[in-house]
């Protein structure tokens, strides 16, 4: 069909398949992540104090100070993340391994910042 087609018309309908294939491509890259997570951290303690995800399914991490400025890190998963009240973390993120990973402050916050522990399990 495309050989019948001759001159602007064929350009034409070249341009259109390509734009309509880079538009696919722009709402696949689009999509939402499947799970929202909404962490707060506050003086001494992150809350929740335990994630679940699953193996592979991208979330979309919203991280919140309720009062000074902290650090959500989960470093065996490459997570650093710096918080100032008022101004959330909002980053996805896949897990790409299973197991019992730390999360804490990374940014000394006060006398009980080594208390601010949770963990993300990925099952």
């Amino acid at each position: 069909m495309f050989a019948l087609i001759r001159g602007k018309s064929r350009r034409w309908l070249g341009a259109l398949c390509l734009a309509g294939a880079l538009l696919a491509l722009a709402g696949c890259a689009a999509e939402p992540p499947a799970v929202t997570v909404k962490v707060t951290m506050r003086r001494y303690r992150i809350e929740p104090e335990e994630i679940r995800l699953k193996l592979g399914q991208r979330v979309r991490f919203e991280v919140s100070s309720a009062d000074v400025q902290h650090g959500f890190d989960v470093p065996e998963l490459g997570i650093h993340e710096p918080l100032r009240p008022g101004k959330p973390a909002v980053f996805d993120f896949t897990p790409d391994r299973k197991g019992v990973f730390e999360m804490k402050c990374g940014i000394l916050c006060g006398p009980g910042h080594e208390q601010m522990k949770g963990k993300i399990i990925v099952e």
